[in-house]
């Protein structure tokens, strides 16, 4: 299949930058301002500012 840049799985190196919206259910109410991705179960994370 080809890759048409809406896949996840693409790499990203340092200095390079993706726009991506991710949707995620949350109680009515919450206003997240961080999240940490993780590149693997066992990577320390980057932690996100959401606003």
């Amino acid at each position: 299949m080809p890759n048409n840049g809406n896949s996840f799985g693409d790499d990203l190196n340092p200095g390079f930058a993706v726009d991506r919206v991710v949707y995620f259910d949350v109680p009515v109410g919450t206003t997240p301002a961080t999240m940490v991705f993780h590149d693997s179960a066992f990577s320390g994370g980057a932690k996100v500012a959401l606003r």
